[in-house]
């Protein structure tokens, strides 16, 4: 929603293995899902070595308002077999190389190290152009590094670490989609709102993201924000996104539970690269707020083909945005953020419920408010399924799983169509000093699918972090989990 978030701390440092647990005494036991099945790619892939010495915060990082060292990839995804393109600049004429990281649980390293490139040329790219109708910054850099894909490299998010001759650093992400039609569970990356939020460069003049942009003066304002912004550019800062940690989190602590897993971007939803009515179930594990109509669409018909959805973040499917001038550039994300007009017709760029189609028409929950600090989850529906083996009684309070932004099923706009429905947690908390509830809910569609809202931005910090990690609360996602990979889907699954 672009109130001022502070990072959840911890996450982006923690490894998996600690928040994982059987009850909340044992936060080190391993939660293990429950249904036997064969082991998949990404599973035998976690049973390689790690990085022992990773690490993603600690480095000497470039500054935007600098340009030390930085780039982008080419695609937010990539195909094994296929050509990745590195767009790097440097401030100075200077060697640099890139380290490739894959993330996962690694038996508690969080990362394993894939590729290393050679010692490359590093020289000055120059500034990027700004679109005047937009605002949209958008860098024109030569490629570099030009690697292809490895056929051995499993799906999943990957890191590539920037690293200058002068000491500096940058990040970049990519994510490698799976080689296969379908499978498990698809993890989908919300690319589009990690643009969204993205302000390189953050150097009081040129950058822009869809909320801030800076005035003459150099401050931020919300009414020089771009209307457009473009996966043509580094991330600001150190070069993670700015949500990517709720992203991060949670890819180290489900590759602990040996399920089947490939990833996609929310480019690949769009463009229809990958197609989830192929997977039983698809995850979206963190904050998911700007989504096209083909977006929404094919999500839609997955969950009526029989595909599980699992949101495990709040304010999902929130704004509607389209890409490019005529939705072909997946590289552009489009979002004026128009309000309901007095007449005419509805502005292609506005939130979804505005446009009549409310986000909990098929999550089942939308987005009510910002939080005001932490909040416990307050447990209902102790008996259901989704607790078993969790310990937990209706009442029980998890402590500061209500963070960020929360959702709640709203009277006043229409449900999803289901067989079945429960709440499973009811949590009262207050967004500037007036009270407000969260909700956690879980129905069942007519295909079979299950669909899963867990209503709070602080979802995933209470798997992966080890300040507040619960193993209640680990145990009942990965209830889960195991349900809609293992237990359900279309039949053609």
């Amino acid at each position: 929603m672009g109130h001022t978030r502070r990072r959840a701390l911890g996450i982006i440092g923690a490894l998996g293995a600690t928040a994982l647990g059987t009850g909340p005494g044992d936060p080190s036991a391993p939660v293990r899902a429950t249904t036997r099945r064969p082991a998949g790619a990404v599973v035998v892939e976690n049973t390689r070595p790690g990085a022992a010495d990773f690490r993603l915060t600690g480095l000497r990082f470039a500054q935007d308002g600098r340009g030390e060292i930085a780039g982008y990839a080419h695609a937010t995804s990539v195909a094994p077999g296929a050509e990745l393109r590195f767009h790097v600049s440097v401030a100075q004429p200077q060697k640099y190389r890139i380290t490739v990281f894959r993330l996962g649980h690694y038996r508690g390293a969080g990362a394993r190290q894939m590729a290393v490139s050679p010692w490359l040329d590093g020289a000055p790219q120059g500034p990027p152009r700004v679109d005047p109708a937009t605002g949209a910054v958008r860098c024109d850099w030569r490629p570099g590094w030009r690697p292809t894909v490895p056929p051995d490299w499993v799906s999943g998010l990957y890191l590539a670490l920037l690293a200058g001759a002068s000491g500096h650093h940058q990040w970049i992400p990519f994510v490698v989609r799976p080689p296969v039609a379908g499978g498990g569970a698809l993890v989908v990356l919300p690319t589009s709102t990690w643009q969204a939020y993205n302000r390189w460069p953050e150097d009081g003049r040129t950058g822009a993201s869809l909320y801030y942009g800076f005035d003459a003066a150099g401050h931020r304002s919300g009414e020089r924000r771009a209307r457009a912004v473009s996966h043509d550019r580094p991330y600001s800062g150190c070069g993670l996104p700015a949500l990517a940690d709720h992203d991060i989190g949670f890819v180290r602590w489900v590759e602990g539970l040996s399920l089947d897993l490939g990833y996609a971007t929310s480019e690949d939803l769009h463009t229809g690269r990958v197609d989830p009515a192929r997977f039983r179930a698809v995850v979206f594990p963190g904050h998911d707020e700007y989504w096209s109509a083909p977006m929404r669409r094919a999500v839609v018909g997955a969950r009526d083909a029989g595909t599980s959805l699992v949101f495990l973040g709040a304010n999902n499917c929130y704004w509607r945005i389209r890409y490019g001038a005529d939705d072909s550039d997946d590289r552009l994300v489009r979002c004026a953020k128009e309000s309901r007009p007095a007449s005419g017709p509805m502005p292609p760029t506005t939130r979804w419920r505005t446009a009549g189609q409310a986000e909990q028409q098929f999550i089942g929950a939308q987005y009510v408010s910002t939080v005001d600090g932490y909040a416990p989850l307050v447990v209902r529906g102790a008996g259901h399924w989704f607790w078993a083996g969790a310990g937990v009684r209706d009442g029980d309070l998890i402590p500061e799983v209500v963070w960020g932004e929360a959702d709640q099923r709203m009277a006043r706009f229409a449900g999803p169509e289901a067989t079945e429905q429960a709440l499973l947690a009811e949590s009262p908390y207050r967004h500037q000093g007036t009270p407000q509830v969260q909700q956690s809910r879980l129905y069942r569609a007519a295909s079979g699918a299950w669909v899963f809202a867990a209503g709070s931005l602080g979802w995933t910090r209470a798997l992966a972090d080890p300040a507040v990690a619960d193993a209640r609360l680990a145990r009942a996602t990965a209830n889960l989990l195991d349900r809609v990979v293992a237990g359900g889907g279309a039949a053609a699954h």
